[in-house]
């Protein structure tokens, strides 16, 4: 006879249903952007009625909000795995600028979206202007790491444009192909093409082992 299964343990292995409506949310929202995708049919993915998700999330925005903090707590775990790295280890801040990259990839509406998500939920400006400026320092200590361990070198004129410059970039380049270029469904190569576009912007202030490093790391297939 086959043993009967803990109740209690099948229970907690199960995510309850605020978490599975936010996974299926972030599916639908990066497959087909949160303008085309319905409160119907985000309830029919988690197998639960609309009132049931109107329990958890009353509107639309409030999804979108719930999938930014999701974004915004990843993004300051990232910062701190940066700040554990060691002065000389070009190589761990070369996975640091990859990790970024593949958590836009994990939340890629929030990027390819962007004008229309203010549309949707305009209470997103708010707490996008405070991970902006939060990482935009974050960023500014991790150069004077680098510098300081001989591994980048920028003049203090050059770094403040340097690092709008490379928010932009990293902020906005799926507008970019969306809007230039007529990309509408982001795939791995495109943000591979994105994480490229940085690192160009970097290559010309790196020391020749970071930037030997550098190359190496965007060697590799973005998957």
């Amino acid at each position: 006879m086959a043993p009967k299964k803990n109740k209690s343990v099948d229970a907690t292995a199960r995510p309850d249903t605020r978490e599975r409506i936010l996974i299926s949310t972030l599916s639908l929202f990066n497959q087909r952007g949160p303008e085309a995708v319905t409160t119907a049919e985000i309830a029919k993915s988690v197998h639960i009625n609309q009132g049931n998700l109107y329990y958890h999330f009353r509107t639309k925005e409030s999804l979108v909000l719930a999938l930014f903090s999701r974004f915004e707590a990843d993004a300051l775990a990232l910062v701190g795995q940066a700040d554990a790295v060691q002065g000389t280890d070009s190589k761990a801040y070369a996975g640091f600028l990859r990790k970024w990259f593949s958590l836009i990839w994990t939340h890629r509406f929030l990027f390819r979206d962007i004008p229309r998500l203010l549309a949707i939920a305009p209470g997103l400006k708010a707490p996008i202007l405070m991970v902006s400026s939060g990482m935009r320092l974050s960023v500014d200590v991790i150069f004077q790491r680098m510098e300081d361990a001989g591994l980048i070198s920028v003049a203090l004129s050059d770094r403040k444009p340097l690092m709008t410059n490379m928010w932009i970039v990293s902020t906005y380049w799926a507008v970019y192909l969306g809007l230039q270029e007529g990309v509408s469904d982001l795939a791995p190569q495109h943000v591979h093409w994105g994480l490229g576009q940085v690192a160009s912007l970097l290559r010309p202030y790196l020391s020749p082992q970071a930037r030997a490093d550098l190359e190496e790391m965007l060697a590799e297939p973005f998957a």
